[in-house]
């Protein structure tokens, strides 16, 4: 069979160039082109997203990846995942991007648990029909001892000083021994709790898993199988991993087995300063500690792509509070001055600001004509209730602005399935062209079918515009419920190829999450297609609500790593969100990343009285403090007209 010619000769090292940006900042070069491991520590606007898909096309265009090795990309996110793809997707041409696997570490773990899962020893190896459970989590612990100590007819003086959050940490979720048999015999009682438990999850009647357990189960299969971790390392040249502050103890000693004293080159990004995973465990030092063992070299961004210079000031002064020797960051356009603005405005209690907030809003998108997807409004916890005025504030003003609470749907938008069949639905229902979703679509079947001959690539195109007119006529038909939707769902799939996309997808191959995914698109997609008021007449409404292309985002600050938005507006600068700053430096940086996410204007509320319950500001003064010395003070909302605009 006929080849295509070599489109893409290799560049030589010298002579290869950014990709579709005009510059990077000369350390930024330097750390894209490393031929050691790295550490880079870049902080907000820094641009490690563009860093790492420059790097990539630095590496395989100039064949310092040699093919058919490929580069692998970890993120602790799946739309940060999904970002990077996309973005070496832009940089690089279809053959050289295909080299490219960009994952969570979730997925890169449950990916070596199903491909190699006869290699885990028997006592640990799990049936190749266990499931996801997320109800497996140290707030469960104290109940999981109980189950274990019945089992282990255990008395309950056996269990005196077992505290079930420092068991789940130091004993459930430890690196597991080759021979689980022999803690049963002579282990302690904490470690054959431990044990038990794991026996009952993995043999029992149900044969659950949580994804601590599948990070542990694959770093026991890569340490007790010389070749399976001989043949992985072959298969990746190098490695990147993302927000890498925020790797914990467990992902850690999985990347360690995986990758310490081999040949392929690691890049870790991150900024201590962002590090706002504390809670679930994220090792302090981890930077340094990486550094020392896989002997790594250190680059230092300073330049900011993002922010405007007003709030690079501000971003700078809040830096150097967290960590006095931060480095000041600059303005990576090289501008003094702009339009940038942080306000603090005190309100008398939520419905107040609520009618606030909802008229800034507004006058952003109606009179200013910002994108409801370039605006945030940022909650330090429970989106639902902090939100829940605002939404009725909204709908009492009767303005264009909308708000959705974006953290019941952020995952499952960064799904590749939901991707597709989205994609598919657009270009199907538009009269207009639609090449984002057109090129997207080319990939998928490019991903699935692997091969660049001529009359493939023919066969696919043929087979895409097959899918796009069958859509287009039967769509307009599709009955208004969820099985009628199932049915254009599974038509998509169908002519995509299921199996191919389930093979291409590591977290589709093994278990029930493809059909799970498919029940909650399904679902998404039947709350909006129908004939009631809050419902759409056309698919191109419907995916476009269902993307949120129309609605201001609302989520929480963990939801909002990784983004940027025009304006962010954060509610709630109260103790109460922030648990009376009981971890000073996880919430110091969860305030640090919330600024941060901002181009041009963020505004902080506090009110006085909420959920009618008296509000507090005394411990996170800490977090006021801060912002007076960066020159920002708290303003009161009886002195601002909000009909106007206040910026």
């Amino acid at each position: 069979m006929a080849r295509l010619r070599n489109r893409n000769p290799k560049i030589e090292e010298q002579s290869w160039q950014p990709v579709g940006i005009e510059s990077l900042e000369d350390t930024a070069l330097t750390a894209a082109q490393a031929a050691r491991n790295s550490i880079v520590v870049a902080g907000p606007g820094a641009g490690k997203t563009e860093l790492l898909a420059q790097r990539a096309d630095y590496l395989l265009r100039t064949d310092t990846s040699k093919s058919p090795r490929r580069i692998l990309a970890i993120s602790l996110k799946r739309d940060a995942a999904k970002n990077l793809q996309d973005r070496v997707g832009k940089r690089l041409p279809a053959e050289l991007a295909e080299r490219f696997d960009s994952m969570t570490l979730d997925a890169f773990s449950k990916n070596l648990v199903d491909r190699f899962r006869l290699a885990i020893p028997e006592f640990w190896r799990p049936n190749d029909d266990y499931r996801i459970e997320f109800n497996i989590k140290e707030e469960r612990a104290d109940r999981m001892i109980r189950e274990a100590a019945e089992r282990l007819r255990c008395e309950p003086a056996d269990l005196s000083g077992i505290g079930p959050i420092r068991w789940y940490r130091e004993c459930f979720s430890q690196r597991l021994q080759i021979d689980g048999s022999a803690i049963l015999e002579n282990g302690s009682t904490r470690e054959r709790l431990a044990v038990s438990q794991w026996q009952h999850y993995l043999h029992g009647k149900y044969r659950y898993l949580n994804f601590h357990m599948i990070a542990r189960l694959a770093e026991l299969m890569l340490r007790s199988n010389p070749a399976v971790l001989h043949a992985m390392r072959a298969t990746y040249s190098h490695v990147f991993l993302d927000e890498f502050q925020d790797t914990t103890n467990l992902h850690y000693d999985l990347l360690r087995t995986a990758f310490l004293d081999s040949e392929s080159v690691l890049t870790a990004v991150g900024d201590t300063k962002q590090c706002i995973m504390t809670w679930a465990g994220a090792l302090a030092g981890i930077t340094k500690r990486y550094a020392e063992e896989f002997t790594a070299d250190s680059y230092a961004l300073r330049a900011n792509y993002r922010s405007e210079p007003e709030l690079i000031h501000i971003i700078g002064s809040l830096a150097q509070q967290i960590e006095p020797e931060a480095i000041l960051p600059v303005c990576g356009r090289g501008r003094e001055s702009g339009d940038g603005q942080c306000r603090v405005i005190e309100f008398s209690d939520d419905s107040e600001e609520a009618i606030a907030v909802a008229l800034v809003l507004n006058e952003l998108v109606e009179d200013e004509g910002v994108e409801p997807r370039d605006i945030c409004v940022l909650c330090r916890k429970r989106v639902d209730q902090y939100s829940s005025n605002l939404v009725d504030a909204l709908q009492q003003i009767n303005g264009l602005a909308r708000v959705r609470d974006e953290t019941k749907l952020q995952d499952l938008l960064a799904e590749p399935l939901v991707e597709l069949v989205a994609d598919a639905f657009l270009v199907a229902a538009s009269d207009e062209p639609q090449p984002d979703s057109w090129s997207r679509l080319q990939r998928v079947l490019e991903k699935t079918g692997r091969s660049e001959s001529a009359q493939q690539q023919r066969i696919r195109n043929k087979l895409l515009s097959t899918l796009v007119d069958c859509l287009r006529l039967s769509l307009p038909q599709c009955a208004k419920t969820v099985d009628g939707i199932a049915v254009e769902v599974n038509r998509a799939i169908d002519a995509i190829g299921e199996k191919s996309f389930r093979q291409s997808h590591p977290q589709y191959r093994q278990g029930t999450f493809f059909e799970e995914t498919v029940s909650s698109l399904v679902k998404q997609l039947g709350f909006r297609y129908g004939d009631e008021s809050q419902q759409f007449g056309t698919w191109i409404e419907v995916i476009r609500d269902l993307r949120g292309e129309t609605s201001i985002p609302v989520m929480t600050i963990h939801k909002s790593k990784g983004l940027e938005y025009h304006t962010v507006i954060f509610v709630g600068l109260e103790d109460a969100a922030f648990n009376n700053l009981q971890d000073p430096t996880g919430d110091g940086n969860s305030f640090f990343v919330a600024f941060s996410r901002a181009k041009k204007r963020v505004l902080f509320t506090f009110a006085k009285s909420r959920f009618k319950r008296m509000q507090s500001r005394k411990n996170v003064n800490l977090l006021y403090g801060w912002l007076e010395e960066a020159g920002v003070g708290i303003e009161s909302a009886a002195d601002i007209d909000f009909d106007e605009s206040i910026w």
